[in-house]
């Protein structure tokens, strides 16, 4: 996206299809889609990175929304994750 960090994830195999939102609070963006006319399918919940939560807009269109407060995961040489970076 244009002068901005945001990253849209979309996920295929899923169905039905399921688009992530990677977005600086998960808290904040939620409160806005709710003031535009969405509703909370699955509300503000801990994932590892950060936070995640499950939107409806207005036309019934499912968005996941996480963030990174917990900061990215970090792995060892063998790729298995040893925790998030500081």
């Amino acid at each position: 996206m244009p002068d901005s960090d945001a990253e849209i994830v979309i996920h295929t195999e899923a169905d039905p299809l399921q688009i992530d939102l990677l977005v600086a609070s998960v808290e904040s963006a939620a409160q806005r889609f709710v003031e535009s006319g969405a509703r909370i399918v699955a509300g503000l919940f801990d994932i590892a990175i950060g936070k995640c939560a499950v939107v409806a807009d207005p036309w019934g269109n499912t968005l996941v929304m996480l963030d990174m407060s917990k900061g990215k995961l970090t792995t060892d040489a063998e790729g298995n994750v040893t925790g998030n970076e500081p």
